[in-house]
């Protein structure tokens, strides 16, 4: 056959329509490569800006159900917050989305997400995740859209849970798996501030880069050093936590190195700014009593934005590094209440930012999109409903009456002494002190059940002992009424006392007995309390003045222990432990 003779033997018609089919077949290739790359591809970009959108959810802490509220509306739960990102994500005025958790993902959940050891959360939030994003940390792709910094509360189970929560498995747990196995997170989690001990290198990456539309941006993490006081020393055992801005400066020129000059920072520290509603105001100001601040104050001049957290405060103001520039700093309440939404226009010829502002988003659940639940976020929840259903439904003894919060001319209320003798009972101590603020429901008459309980102390605090002089529990007493006055007072057990409601403050007791005895200042007693009291939550920071301190189980679970050991039916009553006159 000659060259070119088998066209000869195809009619004309047919080799235009076979023409056509091959134009077509080449678009569609061209289109299919320019959507779905299959590596770097050279791209012609026009634009001489690219705009990067940042989602951010700070310390959403489990909180998958509905029922919150937020200025008396209903607000966050898994199912609403993805009706607001997902609208926020489609929204088209972004050339890339990238979704941010700077720290408390998981830690101090509610059941529907804490008795399944935060696995629903996870999956929750890898639902959120491109075609591009992989389990674990360890290779990550740059355009994958999530990245997220360890907060203290990642650090509850200690590091090999927190390895399995990033890189999958089913461990030694025991509970009901929705994904079985446990699939592990397509979250890129980093941390520039959490090393090994005995080598002083990164737990995890210090930093992942990201690249939209062209350009590149570098997010670096850090959690707070607060954590080893925030947490038992087996949970963060081998581990150390290095300085936050020290250990986020150290990695800028090796970013800057790579051309990379947008640079964003997940920091599980915060502080606290009245809220209010647009664009950061440029005037904006927060108050001192958070370490957001000072940590800000000492960054590198590269750092551009603070994505904040760990405060469960609103945040968008712009702080002074240590150049004096302005960093935009962020954060959007907690429990799924709100997110923050960050626009950065950056300079494509040198990948520098030259425009950053956000927004703090509530995530009211009476306005559009809430008003219109994600269903594939509803069916998780209601997935992980039923799963915890029959812990939650466990009955753990009866009461005789109501046991309530109603507090009596005095400060005296029966819950408050059901407490307080729960937590002092656990720790085995002379005296055992909370506050009323930490208790949140009545139990009512007849069955009692793991709910209930759970319901009456929900924030999974960590039971703690210590040594306290005499003079401390008169003091941690009087401050009951110190300026500024705290929000609750406190709730006791093991100590009767008489105040004078006359007397000026700090001169208020009478009277002071430990288990029928009076006070002696100058001895020592062993002292039962919550975790929070011990950072001088509320104003009461005697306590942390205490010594060999120690931690014992969480709140809730020790009031489920204790409750099943009273004689039934529980009868709690006011006693007399509190007296006023005056």
């Amino acid at each position: 056959m000659t060259p070119g003779s088998w066209r000869d033997r195809i009619p004309v018609k047919s080799q235009i329509l076979m023409g056509i089919c091959a134009l077509c077949i080449l678009i569609l290739a061209l289109v299919f490569l320019s959507v779905y790359p299959a590596g770097p591809v050279a791209v012609s970009h026009t634009n001489a800006t690219v705009h990067v959108k940042i989602l951010e959810i700070n310390d959403f802490h489990g909180h998958m159900a509905t029922g919150q509220t937020m200025s008396n509306r209903p607000v966050g739960g898994a199912p609403v917050l993805a009706s607001y990102l997902k609208s926020a994500m489609a929204s088209g005025n972004a050339d890339g989305t990238i979704i941010a958790l700077p720290g408390d993902v998981i830690g101090s959940s509610p059941p529907v997400s804490g008795l399944l050891m935060d696995e629903p959360s996870m999956l929750f939030f890898n639902s959120f995740a491109n075609q591009y994003c992989t389990i674990g940390s360890n290779s990550p792709s740059g355009s994958c859209n999530m990245v997220a910094t360890l907060g203290n509360q990642e650090f509850n189970n200690g590091v090999p849970e927190l390895l399995r929560m990033i890189n999958g498995g089913n461990g030694t747990t025991n509970i009901t798996h929705i994904v079985d196995p446990y699939p592990g997170t397509k979250i890129d989690y980093v941390s520039a501030n959490v090393v090994w001990t005995t080598n002083n290198t990164p737990v995890l990456p210090p930093y992942t880069l990201r690249t939209v539309d062209g350009v590149t941006v570098a997010f670096i993490g850090a959690d707070t050093i607060t954590t080893p006081n925030l947490t038992t020393p087996a949970n963060v055992k081998n581990l150390t936590f290095l300085d936050e801005a020290d250990s986020i400066n150290r990695y800028i020129p090796e970013i800057q190195q790579q051309g990379v000059h947008a640079i964003v920072v997940l920091l599980h520290e915060g502080g606290n700014q009245t809220p209010y509603e647009g664009p950061t105001q440029v005037n904006a100001t927060m108050q001192n009593d958070g370490r957001v601040v000072g940590i800000v104050s000492r960054l590198d001049p590269a750092v551009d934005v603070v994505l904040s957290a760990h405060t469960h405060e609103f945040t968008n103001a712009f702080l002074p590094d240590s150049a004096g520039k302005p960093v935009l700093v962020t954060q959007a309440y907690m429990y799924s209440r709100g997110y923050g939404d960050i626009d950065l226009t950056i300079d494509r010829s040198t990948g520098k930012i030259v425009e950053k502002s956000a927004q703090i988003v509530p995530t009211y659940a009476d306005q559009a999109p809430g008003t219109s639940p994600d269903p594939a976020a509803t069916a998780l929840l209601n997935e992980a409903q039923n799963a915890v259903d029959p812990v939650e439904k466990q009955v753990i003894g009866a009461a005789a009456e109501d046991i309530t919060l109603a507090q009596n001319r005095a400060g005296e209320s029966a819950m408050g002494n059901l407490v307080a003798d729960e937590e002092r009972a656990a720790m085995k101590t002379d005296v055992g002190f909370d506050t009323s603020g930490d208790i949140f429901a009545n139990i009512s008459k007849g069955n009692i059940t793991w709910i209930d309980l759970y319901n009456v102390q929900p924030n999974a605090g960590t039971l703690m002992s210590m040594t306290m002089s005499g003079e401390q529990i008169r003091q941690t007493l009087e401050q009951q009424w110190q300026a500024p006055l705290p929000s609750s007072n406190l709730i006791v057990s093991g100590v009767s006392y008489t105040y004078d409601a006359a007397k000026p403050a700090g001169s208020k007791l009478i009277s002071v007995s430990v288990n029928g005895v009076p006070l002696d200042l100058n001895a020592t007693y062993t002292v039962a309390t919550v975790d929070t009291l011990t950072l001088g939550d509320d104003g009461y920071t005697t306590f942390g003045r205490g010594s060999n301190m120690s931690y014992g189980p969480v709140d809730v679970n020790a009031l489920v222990s204790y409750v099943r050991l009273l004689p039934q039916p529980v009868n709690v009553t006011t006693d007399g432990r509190i007296q006023r006159i005056n």
